[in-house]
């Protein structure tokens, strides 16, 4: 009988090639990686070792001033009944008098003329007559909670001095976005 023409007589059986590929390869690899484990790790270590431990210390660095932050806002909703402590720089609103907002000058202000924005200047807020917040449902702008600032903004020319006052009570008193509180302040001066 003649040899196929694809097998030389050199070239090991089949059932020998998939005992190498299944068996003595994989057993191969687990071995080389094992005695080379320790040598890979110390090439890491000489590469990144610094970065590594910079990026720990300031990891835990983060994780120490996130967590202050934390206990200190907690403490503050424990302490003053469930009342969110405003960020450093802010004044938080207040249903009980006038009440400081923020206002800035900048490329966002050029969109109602005489409405400076200064982080540095603080306005009062003009008190509401009865010194309560007004319900919203009593605004003169329907759906207000559920409208953006500058839809808001859009609705205010019309408003006269006291809706203009409730609106300003009532948008310190909850969200505080400033542009309406702006644009409401602006308004009011020019109407008073």
């Amino acid at each position: 009988m003649a040899e196929p023409h694809n097998q030389t007589p050199d070239d090991p059986p089949l059932n020998e090639r998939l005992l190498d590929l299944f068996v003595y390869v994989p057993a191969g690899i687990a071995v080389a990686v094992v005695e080379e484990l320790p040598r890979l790790a110390e090439r890491g270590r000489e590469r990144l070792g610094v970065r590594v431990s910079s990026a720990r210390a300031l990891g835990h660095f983060a994780v120490r001033a996130g967590q202050k932050e934390f206990r200190r806002r907690s403490d503050s909703l424990l302490h003053r009944g469930g009342q969110p402590t405003p960020p450093p720089g802010r004044t938080a609103p207040s249903s009980r008098g006038p009440t400081a907002v923020p206002t800035r000058s900048g490329p966002r202000a050029a969109a109602h003329p005489g409405v400076t924005r200064d982080d540095r200047a603080v306005r009062p807020v003009p008190p509401q007559a009865n010194g309560h917040v007004p319900p919203v449902s009593t605004l003169s702008i329907p759906g207000f909670d559920t409208l953006s600032a500058s839809q808001v903004v859009q609705r205010l020319d019309g408003l006269n001095r006291s809706e203009l006052v409730s609106v300003r009570a009532y948008e310190a008193s909850t969200r505080g976005r400033r542009t309406i509180l702006s644009r409401v302040d602006q308004l009011l001066d020019e109407r008073s």
